[in-house]
């Protein structure tokens, strides 16, 4: 603030040093005496105004009370400090003592214009009369200047710039001011703008401070605190266990609550992110509402939560606290009118004394979390000791893995493919293995999943189609007069589903020199389903390639007849499940029959998987399939046995 500093004094009917009582004659005695006390009076302001700069607790108290201290001193009945602002285009004020319209520490602005060429604010100088006039309306009215018949003015200046004024007035016509009183304001002046300063400087470093703190206090809420949800962050859950573990709580009595909601990405997806956001909040809020505040609950990030769960009267307690809140999740949310239900995974984990730091605690309660959401949507899981071990295993497995593939530890084996009618060889299905140097042979049943899982199944497939490629290519070098044979390869969804797919077979085809018509890919019916547009562009590309397409294990999938039209296919293979119990005039002996004749209506035809009884191999021929695989003619063979079955064929010659 500026300010506005007027003080005021009482007076007594006895002669003042400064000349307060009427014109006299005085002798020449009294006149030196008179000289002697102004000159006493003026030493005991300069020694007053320290002390005061040195009292004062703010700006406001010094100014007040250096306008005080000329007043009573100097025997005026105004005294004005103003602080100029604005580039000198308006000023602030403290006047004692205070007028009406001028309260003591009230802010007040003036256009001071012609006040500053007529005051002459400058430098310091004694104002007459005429001077007073040449103040703004306004000033010379709360500051009662009409009834002032002379004072003083001396500029308060810090580093030359003029940083206000200080004034003072009388009523009435008095003796002259003594012409030693403006030097000696001039050091008063000096000694009062230095304590201006230094409180202007404390309190530009109070409000620094209190900024910093402000910000200080904003940067600890943003670091501990979520700042869609207001709910504690990960940071400050992880802090809030800490804490509890290193206390004197019992083990089984402490718990971690992990929460995932199902799909929340489609809900983003399709209403858009703010609503997503809305539902965020209000699942908060309806979750911290549930729990109370006797528990921790966090916001782990994105669409999962946390709670730590303290004081539990049994383990138990967890799991159905947990149920509560599967409950409270699925009650339908209102978005904009829009009735949302949700569902969410959450798993559960018990503190443990083997648990040493709070990262293994969450660790648990993160595999539990992993093993709800494999089995479904909406599934509570407690954690178990052999989920862990499991997640162990897989990760190796994951890591040895991504070893395979360019360690060469992969392998084909090959399962003929023959005729139902005699048995004749017509091509072979590449199945992939995992010859691993210290586990031995891997069944495809482990790593197949886990590759898809890790995306490791679009390397994975990719190896598949280049290795089978080259064997055939062997195999034509070996019998150039060999009858076409065709090789069929498994191609998973997401393989199927990457842009280059066509440009890839097509490479791998022309640099092994194999004929396009000797190549069919098997898909699944979910991998069609999934993107149904997209999978019709591609089946038209490799048609025209040249490839065969089979759709692979139909009856387990979708198995709507009504889509099968819209894809041009090659081949139909009948699942193994169909066939292990296929008996005469039974119900899957029907579906089966069923699949064929739809087959051969468009234009397909029919590999029976998993035959492995003469009486299947009839039946399957009796309803018109025309070929199958199984271990009634051959389990799937290494690369070695494949080719000494090849040697064994009555059309080819070694």
């Amino acid at each position: 603030m500026t300010y506005f500093a007027s003080t005021g004094a009482s007076f007594s009917l006895l002669p003042s040093a400064w000349g307060r009582a009427p014109a006299t004659k005085a002798s020449n005695g009294h006149i030196a005496s008179q000289g002697t006390t102004q000159t006493a009076l003026l030493h005991q302001l300069i020694n007053g105004m320290t002390q005061r700069i040195q009292q004062a607790s703010s700006l406001t108290d010094l100014l007040r009370s250096a306008a005080a201290v000329l007043a009573e001193t100097l025997e005026c009945d105004q005294v004005t400090i103003s602080q100029r602002c604005n580039n000198g285009q308006r000023f602030r004020a403290i006047a004692h003592p205070p007028a009406e319209s001028l309260a003591l520490e009230a802010c007040y602005r003036f256009t001071l214009g012609t006040c500053l060429k007529s005051s002459g604010d400058d430098r310091p100088r004694y104002l007459k009369s005429l001077d007073l006039v040449g103040f703004p309306p306004l000033l010379r009215r709360c500051l009662n200047l009409d009834q002032m018949h002379q004072g003083w003015q001396v500029p308060l200046q810090y580093n030359g710039q003029l940083w206000g004024s200080v004034m003072g007035f009388r009523e009435g016509v008095t003796a002259p001011w003594p012409l030693e009183l403006l030097p000696t304001l001039e050091v008063v002046a000096n000694q009062l703008i230095v304590g201006i300063r230094l409180l202007e400087t404390q309190h530009q470093l109070d409000l620094e401070q209190g900024q910093h703190q402000r910000l200080q206090t904003l940067l600890n809420h943003l670091q501990f605190r979520d700042a869609l949800t207001g709910l504690p962050n990960r940071k400050q859950f992880m802090k809030e266990l800490t804490k509890v573990l290193d206390g004197k709580l019992p083990r089984q009595s402490l718990a971690i609550i992990l929460i995932n909601i199902d799909r929340f990405q489609a809900i983003n997806d399709s209403l858009g992110h703010d609503t997503g956001d809305q539902l965020l909040m209000e699942m908060s809020y309806r979750l911290q509402k549930q729990l109370g505040p006797d528990y921790t609950f966090a916001h782990w990030g994105e669409d999962k939560f946390a709670v730590l769960l303290r004081h539990l009267p049994a383990p138990e307690r967890a799991m159905a606290i947990a149920d509560q809140l599967r409950q409270a999740i699925a009650l339908p949310f209102d978005c904009n009118q829009i009735e949302v239900v949700l569902t969410a995974c959450i798993g559960v984990a018990l503190n443990q004394p083997s648990y040493s730091t709070p990262e293994l605690l969450i660790q648990a309660a993160e595999t539990a979390l992993h093993w709800a959401k494999s089995q479904g949507k909406g599934q509570i899981l407690s954690f178990q000791t052999a989920m862990h071990d499991h997640v162990v295993t897989r990760l190796r497995l994951e890591n040895a893995l991504r070893k395979a593939l360019t360690n060469q530890e992969l392998v084909l084996h090959y399962q003929p493919i023959v005729t139902l009618l005699n048995g004749q060889l017509t091509g072979f299905e590449a199945l992939v293995r995992w010859q691993h140097p210290v586990l031995g042979l891997i069944s495809p049943a482990e790593f197949v999943p886990l590759a898809e899982e890790t995306g490791l199944i679009v390397q994975l497939d990719d190896w598949c189609l280049q290795s089978a490629c080259q064997q055939m290519r062997q195999w034509q070098d070996q019998w150039p007069d060999m009858p076409r044979l065709t090789m069929s390869v498994n191609l998973s969804s997401r393989q199927f589903t990457q842009p280059d797919l066509v440009q890839r077979v097509n490479y791998h085809l022309k640099t092994a020199g194999v004929e396009p018509s000797c190549l069919k890919l098997e898909i699944t019916e979910s991998t069609l389903i999934e993107n149904m547009a997209l999978a019709a562009t591609q089946l038209v590309e490799l048609q025209q390639l040249g490839v065969q397409v089979s759709m692979d294990d139909f009856g387990t999938g979708y198995s709507s007849l009504s889509y099968l039209h819209q894809f041009k296919l090659n081949t139909l293979k009948i699942d193994r499940s169909f066939i292990a119990v296929l008996e005469p005039k039974s119900e899957k002996a029907a579906i089966v029959q069923a699949i064929i004749t739809l087959a051969h209506a468009l234009d397909m035809d029919v590999v029976s998987e998993g035959v492995e009884t003469v009486e299947q191999q009839n039946l399957l021929l009796a309803m018109g399939c025309e070929q199958g695989q199984g271990y009634l003619f051959s389990k799937p063979l290494t690369c070695d046995d494949a080719t000494h079955l090849l040697k064994l064929q009555p059309s080819l010659k070694a």
